[in-house]
């Protein structure tokens, strides 16, 4: 990990000498002699890691000497020294002073070189070869081929068929659970996700839910995450279902199985006693539902009902496997990812003489010796944000945006290069990188926006004192103090539902400036004072709001999860906020016009449904922002109160000013009176390429005044009046459509070559619709399907048949005689008998 940190420090001095050349003439060479000894020592360091197993005391003077005391020196050291560059400004006191500093911090590194040196550790180049030299080759094939699924299951596809067979065959079996069971490392989870996406699964059940149950198995909350996934429930149903007693929700689990056909997948139970606290929602008889479940337990598959899949051919393959991996889950998996990136004969064979290396020099855990060897081969700009993963709890899934914000406000991330005329964003890096790390098997995609971390991460970011968690007893009932050390991350943890008491520090003088993040989950920080003692944190993610965060003046990224907030006027201090992250806010108070101004490195800014606005708002620097999120059209401070989009287009996005970075916009207006004109704000837009609109429109803008990048779009209470299929079809890039009460008219066209790339088109209360019409050629690439909740369309278009690529369509609350039509044998059966699933909701 030092490597990675001295490549970081590296990049940012380069960053200074560029951006601040003109203000600190004084310091320039000094700082270029600190580079050059950093890039010294790095190539030294870099050697250490790659031997850091043949010598123990390698390991510990790099971790201890450097790491430690030269990287993350309290109080003073490099990040020390970098901030007072912004402050100096010419003054020729502070300039000698910073001088001083820097030979003295050069000093030190180079005494630290021939220290390393000492111990037998080389000089390596720092261009190409090493981990890093397939970096380019795994980026390009990323590229070149991220739009395809992989569907292969190598070495599984028998057992993909009989255990699809168990589920879905109900004559031939009568198996109420089927279980997945062998030794980690098989498969299990991956054969169970393929069974559950599969077409004649879906298309089979009328509905499904996804459990994942691990060590810390909690009854309700697996059962709450089930039923809200079978029933699909509204947000009040939500709360109904929260406030349920343990018996009253395990009771309407239980019914929703008798009466609808369901598959319910429990993943990774680890012990009979889990399913005996879980088996009381679960019906065993009287039912068309079934249980596919996956365990390392068989004898816990054989307490339930099993059929157990791994055959006995799998289990010898899988034991020669364990040979090296000692069967623990991912083991096999990371080597995979590891040996993806080796291309020629030799480069296998030096992983396998690495295997052997380890596996005779410790005893230690299996998955770490893979896990290493992976970790080891990761390029610098990588391990630092492999490591950031174990911030988040087991089977947490993570919001890719919120990983790549936190990531670019810690410096993990830095430009490489320029692609054509625009240059690629930090967050375009960051999604390299994640999706580099998912290609090696090094984290785990969840949902389409989403990611999963593995769960050996936090052990390896433990032994590299790059963070700190935190777990917590929910059934404590007192407030828990715990020190946090010297780690510069922490991490405090309650499980998946909020504590009552919370957490304290256990002190509230000492002072906390060697810490640097702060996240909290399902845990409130008590003595919010304490804030104040976090100087140099920049990302907090906490669960209350207090005033108190003024004083944290270099937070780049802070997420609040409060359910009431009064006002956030205090947040106006924080200058060099990146990320403001509101969303979770039930309800946002008082909120000054200008609270966001003076916020000058914004990027991404997320407010809440329900916010009340003084007057017309002021955003920061325009030419940094990349998302807006719930901005309500109420800001603007005008006469009439319904002027709506027509003012927010004036004062918000003037037709002087463009926001050539915004990426993501939503935004809403309430009034009911009045249509209004959107042209000027999508104009002042043109790299969007996520829009919401919410509220009345007089039309929509021409195809060619909209931005050619956008991907997806949802219009909701729109109320057009004119066909928007015309203008929407004509966006080359569109992939996922949205409308709800968007339209008014009777009649809607999707002409021929029509919505080239789109995918997913939902619609739903366009209650005036009588007549759609598809004309052969229009959206080649259709794959999801979803109408309804209107009653005038009679049927479905004539030209659905020729959507040949349509795999799923949905059809909710729609007419029984519409519904009908639809049947085998109906009138309208031919029209959609090539599609692989067709699900029909009826109204209840």
């Amino acid at each position: 990990m030092a490597e990675a940190i001295v490549s970081i420090v590296v990049k940012r001095l380069g960053d200074l000498l560029l951006q601040e050349a003109i203000s600190f003439p004084g310091v320039s060479k000094q700082v270029i002699q600190l580079q050059d000894e950093l890039k010294l020592i790095q190539s030294l360091l870099k050697d250490a890691d790659a031997r850091q197993n043949e010598g123990e005391s390698v390991r510990q003077y790099i971790i201890e000497r450097y790491a430690l005391k030269v990287g993350f020196r309290k109080g003073g050291g490099i990040q020390n020294v970098l901030k007072r560059f912004v402050r100096i400004l010419g003054e020729a006191k502070a300039i000698y002073q910073t001088r001083s500093e820097i030979g003295e911090i050069t000093k030190r590194i180079s005494t630290l070189s021939s220290h390393l040196q000492n111990y037998g550790i080389k000089f390596v180049s720092m261009e190409g070869g090493g981990p890093s030299s397939s970096s380019e080759k795994i980026r390009k094939q990323r590229q070149t081929y991220a739009h395809v699924e992989h569907n292969v299951v190598v070495g599984l596809e028998d057992s993909l068929k009989e255990v699809v067979a168990c589920l879905t065959e109900e004559v031939k079996y009568k198996y109420r659970v089927v279980s997945i069971c062998g030794m980690g490392g098989l498969g299990k989870t991956t054969l169970a996700r393929k069974v559950y996406n599969h077409q004649q699964v879906t298309s089979h059940f009328d509905c499904r839910a996804w459990a994942c149950i691990s060590q810390r198995c909690q009854p309700r909350d697996v059962w709450e995450g089930v039923l809200i996934s079978l029933i699909s429930p509204s947000k009040d149903q939500r709360d109904e279902i929260r406030n349920l007693r343990d018996e009253e929700l395990a009771k309407k689990l239980f019914e929703i199985q008798q009466q609808q056909k369901c598959l319910v997948v429990l993943d990774d139970i680890w012990n009979v006693e889990d399913w005996y606290n879980l088996h009381a929602a679960f019906p065993m008889n009287d039912t068309n539902s079934k249980i596919l479940l996956t365990s390392r337990n068989e004898a816990l598959a054989w307490k339930v009902d099993p059929k157990c899949i791994i055959k006995e051919n799998m289990k010898i393959l899988g034991k020669e496997m364990v040979r090296y991996c000692k069967g623990l889950p991912l083991a096999i998996t990371v080597l995979g990812g590891l040996l993806a990136t080796k291309q020629t004969l030799e480069e296998w064979n030096q992983v396998h003489k690495k295997v052997k290396s380890y596996i005779h020099q410790q005893d230690g855990l299996p998955i770490n010796i893979v896990l290493g060897l992976s970790y080891d081969d990761l390029p610098s700009h990588l391990k630092l944000c492999f490591l950031y993963l174990g911030h988040f709890p087991e089977d947490f899934e993570i919001r890719t945006t919120m990983l790549i914000q936190m990531w670019v406000a810690e410096g993990l991330i830095y430009r490489m290069q320029h692609i054509g005329s625009n240059e690629e964003t930090l967050e375009d890096v960051g999604e390299r990188y994640l999706q580099e790390l998912v290609q090696r098997c090094m984290a785990q995609v969840g949902q389409k926006s989403s990611v999963a971390r593995i769960k050996t991460c936090l052990e390896k970011a433990k032994s590299e004192n790059f963070l700190h968690v935190i777990n917590i007893d929910h059934e404590s009932n007192e407030e828990i103090e715990a020190p946090i050390g010297e780690i510069r991350r922490v991490a405090i943890s309650g499980g998946s539902s909020p504590m009552r008491h919370g957490f304290a520090l256990p002190s509230t003088s000492q002072k906390y400036f060697h810490l640097r993040s702060l996240l909290t989950f399902s845990v409130p920080l008590k003595k919010q004072s304490m804030l104040r003692n976090f100087k140099y944190l920049t990302v907090y993610m906490g669960m209350h709001f207090t005033p108190k965060i003024n004083s944290l003046i270099h937070l780049r990224f802070l997420s609040i999860r409060d359910p009431i907030v009064r006002s956030i006027s205090s947040l106006g201090n924080l200058k060099c906020l990146q990320t403001l992250d509101l969303r979770q806010i039930d309800l946002l108070g008082d909120v000054p016009n200008d609270v966001f101004r003076n916020m000058e490195h914004l990027r991404h800014l997320y407010l809440p449904q329900k916010s009340e606005i003084r007057g017309k708002l002021q955003l920061p620097n325009v030419s940094k922002l990349q998302t807006l999120v719930n901005i309500p059209v109420s800001i603007c401070d005008v006469k009439d109160p319904t002027a709506g989009f027509d003012e927010f287009g004036k004062e918000l996005m003037p037709s002087n000013v463009t926001f050539n970075c915004l990426h993501v916009l939503k935004i809403s207006q309430h009034s009911l009176d009045k249509r209004v004109a959107i042209t000027p704000m999508v104009m002042s837009c043109p790299h969007i390429y996520q829009l919401r609109l919410w509220g009345k429109i007089e039309k929509l803008p021409e195809h060619d005044k909209i931005s050619q990048h956008l991907a997806k779009l949802k219009l909701d209470e729109t109320h057009l009046e004119e066909d928007p299929m015309l203008i929407l079809e004509k966006l080359p890039n569109l992939k996922i459509l949205h409308l709800g009460s968007a339209y008014t008219g009777k009649k809607m066209i999707c002409s021929v070559r029509g919505f080239p790339q789109l995918e997913t088109l939902i619609l739903h209360s366009l209650h005036g619709l009588e007549e759609w019409e598809i004309e052969k050629g229009s959206m080649p690439k259709l794959y999801h399907l979803k109408i309804g909740f209107f009653h005038n369309l009679r049927m479905v278009p004539d030209g659905l048949q020729f959507v040949g690529n349509l795999q799923k369509l949905e059809i909710v609350s729609m007419d029984s005689s519409f519904v009908e039509r639809l049947g085998e044998g109906g009138q309208d059966f031919y029209k959609i008998r090539h599609v692989p699933s067709v699900k029909v909701i009826s109204p209840r």
